[in-house]
């Protein structure tokens, strides 16, 4: 299984709670992590905050990832997704999915 860098972690603990103060070259740089482990992944939702959880959130879905969310339909969907990394940790992923019609 393919796992987040170690570059991925350090900047999310230092600017997973806040990522308007991510610099561009840095979120270009997570998306691309992101989106290489876990392709398609961040097409389809706005992330919201970012931070190394010690243990899983929600279900299992797949992988050792772990999910949970609500969904207002025809609204928005809102929730927190669990990749696991180095560690037995967690990079967990608030994210936000609106306009579901």
């Amino acid at each position: 299984m393919k796992r987040l860098s170690k570059k991925v972690i350090k900047i999310v603990n230092d600017y997973g709670s806040n990522l308007k103060n991510l610099s561009e070259d840095d979120k270009e740089f997570l998306i691309a992590q992101i989106d290489g482990v876990y392709e398609g992944f961040l097409e389809t939702v706005f992330i919201t905050c970012m931070w190394i959880a010690p243990n899983p959130i929600g279900d299992y879905t797949k992988d050792g990832q772990y999910g949970n969310g609500k969904v207002i339909p025809g609204l928005i969907a809102v929730g927190t997704y669990c990749i696991p990394i180095e560690g037995g940790k967690y990079l967990a992923i608030d994210y936000e999915i609106e306009d579901l019609i």
